[in-house]
């Protein structure tokens, strides 16, 4: 829960716990009952023909990334 809460500072979308799964492996993980933070790009043509992503969204995904390791290594 913490996590979710440092996240949302980076974008106007607020965080959800889910337990659906969705497209990812980490489905089949959770199952296992580990838990599982999944981030990413959310638009309509994800895994779609002619897939694409806001370049603008992929630059505020690496700096979240960026700022993950900056708290693990911390």
């Amino acid at each position: 829960m913490r996590s979710l809460t440092r996240l949302s500072h980076y974008n106007e979308i607020k965080p959800q716990l889910l337990t659906t799964g969705g497209t990812s492996d980490g489905r089949f993980i959770a199952r296992m009952g580990a838990q599982v933070v999944e981030l990413g790009p959310v638009n309509a043509t994800i895994h779609k023909i002619n897939e694409c992503v806001n370049a603008a969204d992929l630059q505020l995904l690496a700096r979240m990334y960026q700022r993950i390791m900056e708290q693990l290594v911390a």
